[in-house]
């Protein structure tokens, strides 16, 4: 199975925070702020953050790069460059698909600009690069480049926006440059270097660990917001409570230990009350008093019934309907009375007093006459009241009287008059003056105002009603209209007081007789501390949802470690990393001359991070960089990485940046031969500023006959990137310049008869000057056949063989170096030599040819 096979059946069952991170760092494995607080927010999400945005875009396998796949593709062009730097939009670059493509440049040149587009689109690992458009023209249209490229055979284009993902089709192909180098000293005499492969382990593992310093840092900004809850100054339960909160905290548990209920504050006064009987007061006087006061409150409570009692709307009516009864009986029978009475001697007869006067008559009666009817007015009868003899006259008179008054009408009158005395002295006997007057009413206003005011209403509604039912002693007449409706009285309210002053009686009976007050302080300061926890509730619950979110941060934390990345890194390391790449190491390092470094694969990751291990073979411990300095570093890094890319099964192309950079002589010519090597084998595109570098491709393409292609990146004035397959100047060989100093010639042809002396003159100088420089790289080229060269650290003396030097050549030499160095060096004004004609500057490059046709045949 191939490494992405491995890697997305592993990513199938990794979270998908983690899943999408992958995905992010196959396309760019060093990710901006906002993309990595989007990873920090989808952590958070699947720990229990619903708050924060989920934004995840799931891995697929064509987001794996694939180096070993079969169908290699070969970059042919870069052209159409938009937007992208100071690079003419109608330049571009060609390369060749199978071969060595080499591209020059100085520094501004524009050539950094081509090789970023590449290395963008082909996943290098300096992701951090970005691609600018011109920052000195103001532009806001999307920059974008077309990379040609050839595919079995076929070719299409990539119309590629910058500063993008890197494309798919091109992950067989392998870039190196400074950033790329990934060897590194990491402790004492040990150099680690991570295959690309497994880079994608120490991308995770980096950025892992980034977010796991941020989750802690936000851990700790959490929890300063924390509540404190400094008036809880020692142990309570609330406070241990509070404390204790963490994630498994419910809201029924909050609610338990912090709630404080009006049952909680029932008993807090009652214990406060109890604490003042205790510590304060006396509770056997206070039993004392509360009986009293009970006793006193029972008998009121009694008597406001007592007067309810006859206040009854049914007795009130039945009263004012027994008034108007006697009233009416009364005025018939005085009118009864004055038709009975009417004409005797004496006034007021038949009166209350006269009535009076004969019902006293009638029980004397009883003893003057016993057995007699009465009156008796036979025979010798005397009169009751003056005892004298009765006449005929009083006779006829006491009978009429006494008839009078056993008439039903009076019977009735005086029956109705007796009933209504009776119902006027029961009202004149309730008992008023006990309630309004009792001293127990002070207390019970102090107590309970509200029920006091009550009975208040009430003894005063009633007196009001008794007052007007008193008045029909004077015979005045009654009328329900005229009665106020009664208030109630509060006998129920009063008794439920009673129900709870016995209660609390029984209570005090109970207090005095335990005397628990250390008891009471301590279950006191409990309620007291509940009260003020639960006077900051809201800082409870949000104590709590800050431990929830810290503890949900705290997973999030725990699934950023790199155990498993480490687990997985071992697991594919013992498949992965084979004896044909330590072999092809080995091999790279004893081209090196770097065979006393000592190395292993190491089988065992560290946080993530997979890495060849090689130490110094010293028993010192001596710091890695302190010994190898940054070119043999760099020496290093890319024979790991052709190490790297040989132990590849597929051919897939290389391309490199200024691999040189630092390097000395030596291994310049080192990394030249093996690329050149590379090439006969694979596409190999080389991007440098370094004319010895070039020089030196230049050789060992031609010494290993590999197919190769040269152009050139220039800049003119604010132009950049144009791109030219002519080599500069100091590049080209003889027969080449040659070819350039002819194309000269006819330029100046043109110029001759239309410029001013002063003016051509200069040029037909430097066309002597370059002519002169030709015959130097002859000399070099050809006649030494390249024993000595001036880029070349080598005398190559085995070349010595097909060196040809005659009398003729010399002479060719002698004379073309004599005439070119006559046009070249300044001269005295007293010689005045005349400037060659055209013909004669054909002549003197002619003789230049001459001589080198002496090495062609």
């Amino acid at each position: 199975m191939e490494f992405n096979e491995h890697i997305w059946e592993w990513s199938l069952a990794l979270p998908k925070w983690q899943n999408d991170l992958i995905r992010r760092l196959y396309q760019k494995s060093t990710l901006e702020r906002e993309e990595i607080n989007q990873v920090i927010d989808n952590i958070l999400h699947e720990n229990g953050f619903s708050e924060k945005n989920l934004t995840v875009t799931p891995l697929e396998k064509s987001h794996i790069p694939f180096k070993n796949r079969k169908d290699n593709i070969k970059i042919t062009a870069l052209r159409n460059f938009k937007n992208i730097a100071a690079v003419e939009p109608e330049y571009g670059l060609e390369f060749i698909p199978d071969g060595l493509t080499v591209v020059y440049g100085e520094n501004a040149a524009g050539k950094s600009s081509y090789a970023k587009v590449l290395k963008q689109a082909c996943r290098a690992v300096d992701d951090k690069t970005k691609i600018h458009p011109n920052i000195y023209l103001s532009s806001d249209s999307i920059s974008t480049a077309d990379i040609y490229i050839q595919q079995n055979g076929t070719e299409t284009i990539i119309n590629r926006i910058v500063n993008t993902a890197p494309e798919q089709q091109l992950t067989s192909i392998s870039i190196f440059d400074t950033d790329c180098a990934r060897v590194y000293a990491e402790s004492e005499n040990e150099v680690l270097f991570i295959p690309t492969e497994f880079k994608i382990f120490d991308d995770l593992a980096k950025h892992q660990t980034e977010i796991k310093q941020r989750l802690l840092q936000l851990k700790e900004e959490i929890l300063e917001t924390l509540p404190s809850f400094p008036e809880l100054t020692s142990t309570s339960k609330a406070k241990t409570f509070v404390e204790s909160i963490s994630y498994k905290t419910k809201e029924k548990d909050i609610q338990q230990n912090c709630f404080f209920t009006e049952k909680d504050q029932e008993r807090l006064n009652q214990i406060s009350k109890d604490l003042k009987v205790l510590i304060d007061a006396n509770p056997v006087k206070l039993i004392q008093e509360l009986q009293r006061n009970i006793n006193d409150i029972s008998n009121l409570k009694n008597n406001l019934q007592q007067i309810r009692n006859e206040f009854t709307s049914e007795k009130v009516k039945g009263f004012i309907l027994l008034h108007k009864r006697y009233l009416d009986s009364k005025a018939t029978l005085e009118v009864l009375t004055r038709e009975a009475f009417v004409e005797q001697p004496l006034a007021g007869v038949g009166s209350d007093p006269w009535k009076k006067l004969w019902h006293t008559a009638k029980q004397y009666h009883e003893i003057a006459y016993p057995g007699q009817s009465f009156p008796y007015v036979e025979n010798e009868a005397k009169c009751i009241l003056c005892q004298q003899d009765l006449k005929d006259e009083s006779r006829i008179r006491l009978t009429r009287f006494e008839e009078f008054m056993t008439d039903s009408i009076s019977q009735e009158t005086a029956q109705l008059y007796l009933q209504r005395q009776v119902l006027l002295i029961k009202l004149k006997s309730l008992p008023f003056t006990k309630i309004t007057d009792s001293s127990v009413r002070t207390f019970f206003y102090h107590d309970s105002p509200e029920l006091d005011m009550n009975v208040e209403l009430f003894i005063q509604s009633a007196i009001k009603i008794c007052a007007l039912l008193q008045n029909a002693e004077s015979d005045m007449n009654l009328s329900l209209d005229d009665i106020p409706e009664l208030e109630l009285p509060p006998i129920k309210e009063i008794e439920h007081w009673l129900e709870i002053k016995n209660s609390e009686l029984e209570h005090l009976k109970t207090l005095a007789l335990q005397d628990n007050s250390s008891e009471l302080l301590a279950e006191q300061y409990e309620l007291v501390s509940k009260e003020k926890i639960f006077e900051r509730i809201a800082d409870v619950y949000l104590f709590s949802k800050i431990r929830s979110e810290v503890d949900r941060i705290d997973k999030a934390i725990k699934s950023l470690d790199t155990t498993k990345l480490t687990r997985k890194y071992n697991e594919l390391s013992s498949s992965m990393l084979t004896d044909n790449f330590k072999s092809e190491i080995e091999k790279e390092l004893k081209k090196l001359r770097r065979e006393h470094i000592l190395f292993k694969l190491n089988s065992r990751g560290v946080k993530g991070k997979t890495t060849i291990k090689l130490t110094l073979d010293s028993s010192s411990k001596i710091n890695i960089n302190e010994i190898l300095s940054e070119g043999e570093q760099k020496a290093l890094s890319i024979a790991f990485f052709l190490a790297e890319i040989s132990s590849i099964t597929s051919n897939g192309g290389i391309v490199l940046d200024d691999p040189v950079s630092s390097l000395d002589h030596s291994r310049r010519e080192y990394v030249a031969h093996r690329l050149v090597q590379e090439a006969n084998k694979r596409q190999v595109i080389i991007f440098t500023h370094d004319i010895v570098f070039l020089h030196t491709l230049q050789k060992h393409a031609s010494l290993q006959n590999i197919n190769a292609t040269y152009c050139s990146v220039r800049r003119n004035g604010n132009r950049a990137g144009i791109a030219k397959t002519e080599m500069p100047w100091i590049t080209l060989s003889t027969s080449k310049r040659i070819g350039y100093l002819r194309n000269e010639l006819q330029k100046l042809k043109k110029l001759e008869s239309q410029l001013d002396p002063d003016m051509y003159i200069p040029q037909v100088k430097t066309w002597y000057m370059l002519l002169r420089e030709s015959w130097e790289r002859a000399v070099e080229e050809l006649l030494l056949n390249g024993v000595v060269e001036r880029f070349n650290p080598s005398v190559q003396t085995q070349r010595l063989n097909k060196i040809k030097f005659t009398d003729e050549i010399l002479q060719l030499v002698t004379e073309g170096m004599t005439k070119t160095s006559t046009y070249v060096h300044d001269e005295s004004q007293a010689i005045g030599r005349m400037i060659p004609s055209n013909e004669e500057m054909i002549e003197d490059l002619n003789m230049l040819e001459r001589f080198s046709k002496f090495y062609k045949k």
